[in-house]
């Protein structure tokens, strides 16, 4: 279930080396970053937040190149810089204890972030494990990546990803600018990097996924799950992909008290 009405929580700027981060601040208490995943922004948490905020303080930001930060900011599409850009961004706000939060794509970049000493723990929402998944196939995005940096042959992988995530059941408006990021992002995932740095990161974890995921395998979760650190595990029969949304407050009823006891 979600809450009957979405965050309407004004968009704030953060003047960081580039431009402008764009976030959300909302609510009070032990403090959630929301990483979104690739495509996406920080309105894909629209419907959690409110489930949220009487108990957290709940960040949402929109990584470089997607929502309203400019691509200017990117720091190169792999998960190692994406997670800088979030300790930049830490840093800026003056944040020094923090939970990350990521969803699908997204937990790639939100574990590579945990790994920063002002991170306690993580939590990993319908998120890529350890192997492709079949919303994700790394051949066909090393095969097009190479195409988006020449303007000849950008314009048809535009089309054509903007057609593909149609197709794969996206229907958020998306710009050129987060089409052509999200290939380069994802084209630049390595599952078996991801997996070490799961395995490493030592920090209270928890998991949660649908079994019905439509983009990430049921077998894909169940790897994740027995090499993530303890923590919740939420296993849900039916969500979909975007659990953020569809199962916003049993995540809620999990995630806040289990922050508020120091995510132990």
């Amino acid at each position: 279930m979600h809450p009957d009405i979405p965050s309407s929580a004004e968009t704030q700027y953060l003047e960081m080396a580039g431009g402008a981060v764009a976030y959300t601040d909302e609510g009070s208490g032990p403090v959630l970053i929301c990483i979104h995943g690739i495509p996406g922004s920080k309105r894909d948490f629209r419907w959690l937040a409110p489930a949220l905020v009487p108990h957290l303080r709940v960040i949402r930001i929109d990584l470089p190149g997607f929502g309203n930060t400019p691509r200017a900011l990117h720091p190169g599409p792999h998960a190692n810089s994406m997670a800088e850009f979030i300790w930049q961004f830490l840093e800026g706000m003056h944040l020094t204890k923090v939970t990350i939060l990521g969803h699908s794509l997204g937990g790639v970049i939100a574990a590579r972030a945990a790994t920063d000493n002002r991170v306690n723990a993580l939590v990993l929402l319908s998120s890529a494990g350890p192997f492709s998944h079949r919303g994700h196939y790394p051949k066909t995005y090393h095969l097009i990546d190479p195409l988006t940096r020449y303007w000849a042959t950008r314009w048809f992988i535009i089309i054509l990803g903007r057609q593909a995530l149609k197709i794969a059941g996206f229907h958020s408006a998306f710009s050129d600018e987060n089409i052509i990021t999200g290939i380069q992002c994802a084209a630049s995932i390595v599952f078996t990097k991801h997996a070490e740095t799961i395995k490493t990161i030592n920090k209270p974890t928890m998991v949660a996924w649908a079994r019905d995921d439509k983009m990430v395998e049921p077998c894909v979760s169940d790897a994740l799950v027995n090499i993530a650190p303890n923590g919740p595990r939420l296993e849900f029969n039916e969500g979909g992909h975007n659990i953020q949304k569809t199962k916003a407050i049993e995540i809620g009823e999990t995630l806040c008290p289990w922050m508020k006891r120091g995510a132990s």
